[in-house]
C-alpha cells in the first residue's frame, strides 16, 4: 500500500511539474512560437506586409510605451501599420530591427534586438505572445530616449532643409 501511495504521488506531481511544458519546437500541435515570430521578424525586414499580416491574429494587440511618434497601444494589423509602421517609415526610413536573441517560455517569446537607423543604434527588448500559430500581442521596451534624441534631430534636419 505504502509503495502504491508512493507510486500515485510521484505520477501525480510529475504531471503537475510538467503541466503546460513542451519539448522545444513542440506547441501543442501548432507552431512554434519561436518560428513565428521568427518570420514576422523576416516579413517585416523584408517589407512583406502581406506575410507580416498574416502572422498576426485579427485582434493582435500591439503596445509601444513611451512619447514617440508610434507610441500607444494598437488592436489588429491594420491599425500597426497605419499608427505604427507608417510612422517608423517617416521618422526612421532606414529603421532595421535585427533579433540578437530569443527565449521561450510556452506561448512567449522574450526576444533581445538591435535597433539601426541613420543616427539610431540601439536595443530594445520585446515581448510576443503566440497563441494558434498567429501572434496575439506584441510589447516593445524599447530605448526611448535614444529613439526620441534621434527623432528631434531628424525633425531639426528637415526644418533646415
Amino acid at each position: 500500500m505504502k509503495n502504491l501511495l508512493l507510486l500515485a504521488f510521484t505520477l501525480t506531481f510529475s504531471m503537475l511539474a510538467n503541466a503546460g511544458h513542451h519539448a522545444e519546437g513542440e506547441t501543442s500541435g501548432h507552431a512554434d512560437p519561436k518560428a513565428v515570430v521568427t518570420a514576422a521578424y523576416a516579413a517585416f525586414g523584408s517589407g512583406d506586409i502581406d506575410a507580416w499580416t498574416a502572422l498576426h491574429a485579427d485582434d493582435f494587440k500591439l503596445t509601444v510605451f513611451g512619447q514617440l511618434p508610434q507610441s500607444g497601444v494598437f488592436i489588429g494589423p491594420k491599425a500597426v501599420i497605419e499608427n505604427v509602421f507608417e510612422k517608423i517609415a517617416i521618422h526612421w526610413p532606414t529603421f532595421k530591427i535585427t533579433p540578437i536573441s530569443m527565449t521561450t517560455v510556452g506561448n512567449t517569446v522574450y526576444a533581445h534586438g538591435k535597433l539601426t537607423a541613420d543616427g539610431l543604434d540601439s536595443e530594445t527588448m520585446q515581448v510576443w505572445v503566440v497563441e494558434g500559430g498567429k501572434v496575439t500581442a506584441f510589447t516593445a521596451f524599447d530605448d526611448t530616449d535614444s529613439t526620441v534624441s534621434y527623432t528631434h534631430l531628424r525633425a531639426h534636419e528637415t526644418k533646415a532643409n
